[in-house]
């Protein structure tokens, strides 16, 4: 038998292999994570730009296999089973310069794809974002206002040809028009300690989903740290029934992933 100090020696070194070997959203559960200590890994300073330090956590690969393989563990199927579907989100930034008529005035242009699978074919939701620092919201204080806009079926048809490589399109005014704004929709991220905190105006929003074919009800809360992206996005039919998201209320734990991860080839 081995002696106590080195049978301890011993547990603790196997405890943080598995750790070292555990993706993150198994080990942190929401509660936890988002009642954690408030150290910032983008600095704190009320003086410097807010969507600086905002763009600097937003940009990159974020993807939730881990979570989904914990899920799957539990025996929690996609959807109606509880579980989550593996999503994939790519956040680039866009060479766009902004009308200088545009209200209020963006600072930058981001493009979001989303897709199954760790595969960018499968693509399920595109959407351009321009960003906005506001001193003094009347709701939310200072924030980085994000509006959202749908992207016009010349630009992806152009992108799905190009392979998703942005610097290959050429962006122009013409995608952020008012038309393609999604009214009501716009996400206000306010920083609290070691993270951004992302809400809309209202609990939840109506709008025309494409993808639907029909007006659906929105619920969304987002939350961004350096090495994470959470995302609650629920949608359902005007009549409550449920459409997608997590049934159980927990959001998509989307970890930050190197370039050449698999999932972001």
């Amino acid at each position: 038998m081995l002696p106590m100090r080195n049978h301890l020696a011993l547990l603790l070194a196997t405890l943080m292999h598995a750790m070292a070997l555990t993706p993150t959203s198994m080990l942190t559960p929401p509660a936890q994570r988002l009642a954690a200590g408030s150290t910032t890994h983008f600095g704190d300073r009320s003086d410097g730009r807010l969507t600086d330090a905002f763009l600097k956590c937003f940009q990159g690969h974020f993807d939730n296999h881990g979570q989904v393989v914990a899920d799957r563990a539990a025996g929690l199927e996609p959807r109606e089973g509880g579980g989550h579907e593996h999503i994939h989100c790519h956040v680039r930034r866009l060479a766009l310069s902004p009308s200088p008529s545009s209200q209020p005035p963006a600072e930058a242009f981001l493009l979001a794809s989303y897709y199954f699978d760790g595969k960018p074919e499968c693509v399920f939701r595109e959407r351009l974002y321009s960003l906005h620092e506001v001193s003094s919201d009347v709701q939310f204080g200072r924030c980085v206002q994000m509006r959202i806009f749908q992207l016009r079926e010349s630009m992806e048809t152009e992108l799905r040809a190009a392979a998703g490589t942005v610097d290959a399109l050429q962006w122009s005014s013409a995608d952020v028009a008012d038309s393609l704004h999604i009214p009501g929709a716009d996400v206000f991220w306010r920083r609290r300690g070691d993270r951004f905190e992302g809400k809309m105006r209202t609990e939840s929003v109506l709008v025309h989903s494409a993808r639907q074919g029909m007006p659906i009800v929105v619920r969304d809360d987002v939350t961004l740290w350096h090495d994470a992206l959470w995302v609650n996005d629920r949608g359902y039919d005007t009549e409550g029934n449920y459409l997608y998201g997590n049934v159980r209320n927990v959001p998509y734990q989307m970890d930050r992933v190197p370039d050449d991860h698999w999932t972001a080839r």
